[in-house]
């Protein structure tokens, strides 16, 4: 079986990559870039910069604030719990690898539908 196509374009772009979770050896974990934007006016994810997704938070980028709220608005956008959404790697800058569980078919499809939004 196959990976459905629109794994296939956002691999080509380099904004997702399926992997095995170490936490339970399951495959139902994606890993993309985002690019955050700080002191926004208002939070908000969706778009794409230079092949990332954009996300957009009212918190100041101050003790890791920016961080977490990334973390919570992109639970809230994928419609998974809180817990399932992690900072792999730059928790101290504004291009983050963010890794989200659940059904990676869904959530790619997600993905798929932000980086197209405004």
């Amino acid at each position: 079986m196959g990976r459905p196509s629109h794994f296939s374009l956002l691999e080509q772009f380099h904004a997702v990559t399926p992997y095995t979770s170490w936490l339970r050896g399951s495959s139902d974990v994606i890993r993309f870039t985002v690019r955050v934007h700080p002191g926004s006016r208002t939070n908000s994810v969706g778009g794409s910069y230079e092949g990332t997704l954009q996300v957009r938070v009212r918190a100041r980028a101050i003790d890791g604030a920016a961080t977490n709220e990334v973390c919570a608005l992109l639970a809230d956008a994928f419609g998974v719990r809180p817990g399932a959404v992690q900072c792999v790697r730059g928790a101290r800058s504004r291009t983050k690898l963010i890794a989200v569980e659940g059904d990676d078919d869904v959530l790619a499809g997600q993905l798929q539908t932000l980086l197209v939004s405004t």
